[in-house]
């Protein structure tokens, strides 16, 4: 199976150097969005924000790029539209 090479953008700068085998480049994007989802969870939770246009870069084993996903595309972001009752402290 092919290797592939997850780069984060984030608050820091991260370079995948070891890679993992997936069967396709959609299985990479796929688990690229998977894995900014998380990301987006955990800057929620621990910053209290999160950054639309942090993102995940997707290389091939040759080191080329096949794709990113970023934040704002791995997370949907609703209003309730008025529907439900303000929280109560």
């Amino acid at each position: 199976m092919p290797l592939y090479f997850f780069d984060i953008y984030n608050d820091e700068t991260t370079e995948d150097e070891s890679g993992i085998e997936l069967a396709d480049s959609e299985a990479a994007l796929k688990r690229a969005r998977a894995e900014a989802q998380n990301l987006a969870v955990e800057s929620i939770r621990e910053h209290g924000h999160l950054i639309l246009d942090h993102r995940i870069v997707v290389r091939d084993g040759n080191g080329a790029t096949i794709g990113q996903v970023r934040f704002d595309e791995a997370v949907e972001v609703r209003q309730s539209g008025g529907k439900s009752e303000p929280r109560r402290s």
